[in-house]
């Protein structure tokens, strides 16, 4: 019985040790956000195209300011909307508009133009937003990827529920599938495109796809990294943008 009973023991202890451990999501999560947020302080000119049934409608121009995960300062480009910003500040966000003396608190899931959010742009930290799951090894386009669970830790998070789907390699983001609270799925999003800037891989377009009108969608061009301090009064409320 003794005998037996080590056996046992062993088979299990080896067969224990034959599993392999899950990678660490929550570090996976942090690496991958470095693609889209590669300075302490920064700033990045983006183009936002919209597309309906295959033809361009729309393009509008934007100038994001970031400083950390918490402060970010949206300056609107395009002639048809100059004058207009939008401010983040942890939680909270607003946007301000040439023809009002007060700002409009706003919340990330509303729409910035076309299939992108503000949060889209304004909040592109997802280690801050969500907790993290590791689900399982998949393989999307040759590519094997890690394929995470992201779940919104804050309420100030953009998605509910994030399927997020990153290199085995680098973590690099390749895909994602976005959720809201009731569990359906509004939004898909890939990465397409990459940049080397100063020495960082950083991201150069991805692409928004509408899950309802599966016949719409936008991309999202990053036309300039700069990595800048960025003073304290810039992200203040009643002085949003001061340089």
């Amino acid at each position: 019985m003794k005998t037996v009973f080590f056996t046992l023991a062993g088979l299990t202890a080896l067969f224990a040790a034959t599993i392999p451990e899950a990678p660490d999501a929550a570090a996976l999560l942090k690496h991958s956000d470095g693609y889209r947020n590669a300075w302490p302080s920064f700033v990045t000119k983006i183009k936002i195209s919209n597309f309906e049934a295959g033809k361009q409608d729309e393009e509008h121009m934007y100038l994001v300011y970031s400083r950390g995960s918490e402060r970010v300062y949206v300056d609107f480009q395009s002639p048809q909307e100059k004058g207009r910003h939008l401010l983040m500040l942890g939680d909270d966000m607003w946007i301000y508009l040439p023809d009002t003396s007060r700002a409009v608190r706003i919340t990330p899931l509303q729409r910035l133009t076309g299939n992108a959010s503000n949060g889209d742009v304004a909040r592109t930290n997802y280690a801050s937003d969500y907790d993290a799951t590791y689900l399982r090894k998949e393989t999307v386009d040759s590519v094997e990827c890690h394929v995470l669970q992201l779940e919104a830790k804050r309420k100030g998070a953009t998605y509910h529920k994030i399927d997020y789907w990153i290199r085995a390699d680098n973590a690099r983001p390749v895909k994602a599938d976005l959720f809201v609270i009731s569990g359906k799925m509004i939004k898909s999003t890939s990465f397409d495109q990459y940049q080397e800037v100063d020495g960082h891989t950083v991201i150069k377009q991805m692409t928004i796809v509408d899950d309802i009108r599966k016949n719409s969608h936008s991309v999202i061009d990053y036309l300039q990294f700069a990595p800048r301090d960025l003073p304290d009064k810039m992200f203040h409320q009643s002085r949003a943008g001061d340089l």
